[in-house]
């Protein structure tokens, strides 16, 4: 397994939302029928707002939300405007460190024969920023259940389906303990990249404002 990853960044943003930087990631496996091919058997989408950067510039990050869609309203309201539930919390785990990057999943696709390493590629999307930021996303954005989500330290906040991971705390599932290798004992149908493209495809149309 390997992930690519299409990004794009603004170095002087002309519009609000161009400091949410958009993510688009690819998870090229092995075809079980070829033995040099690869086939995208995942897909995810996720943009990530750099909290510390807009404070820096002096940008209003509520005016970068409200100009991208409701979902990030959403996840600004959560993380920035917190609820005493949110606040209880932090305070129950010991959340002392500032949120400086919120990184918000709004779209997956996983072909079945993924099912068992969903929680690799999810923890590893976190994994790609500091500790001192935060996943956030939909409860049923990647179909997996409430225990695997737990697994991988998100939980409900805001009291709706929105799911919060802070990246600076461990998780019950740990890359290091899992004794699973994906280069060798994962190997996917070739079928696997036309049905992620088709499902893709779909879920675009349905995405456009990334909620």
């Amino acid at each position: 397994m390997r992930i690519e990853l299409r990004s794009i960044f603004y170095p002087k943003p002309v519009d609000p939302n161009g400091y949410l930087r958009p993510h688009e990631l690819s998870v090229y496996c092995a075809s079980s029928e070829d033995e040099d091919g690869e086939v995208v058997a995942a897909r995810l989408a996720f943009d990530y707002l750099d909290v510390a950067r807009i404070e820096e510039e002096g940008v209003n990050v509520w005016e970068v939300c409200d100009a991208d869609s409701q979902g990030w309203l959403s996840v600004c309201s959560a993380m920035l405007e917190p609820t005493a539930k949110y606040a209880e919390y932090r305070k129950e785990i010991g959340i002392d460190h500032p949120v400086l990057g919120l990184v918000f999943i709004h779209r997956a696709v996983f072909h079945s024969s993924m099912r068992d390493w969903q929680g690799m590629i999810v923890d590893s999307v976190s994994r790609m920023f500091s500790g001192e930021t935060s996943t956030m996303m939909w409860r049923e954005t990647t179909g997996m259940t409430d225990r695997e989500l737990a697994s991988l330290g998100f939980r409900i906040v805001a009291g709706e389906d929105l799911l919060f991971r802070p990246n600076m705390m461990r998780s019950e599932y740990e890359p290091a303990n899992d004794d699973r290798d994906p280069n060798f004992d994962l190997k996917v149908p070739k079928e696997a990249g036309e049905y992620v493209q088709q499902q893709w495809d779909q879920l675009s149309e349905l995405d456009l404002d990334g909620i």
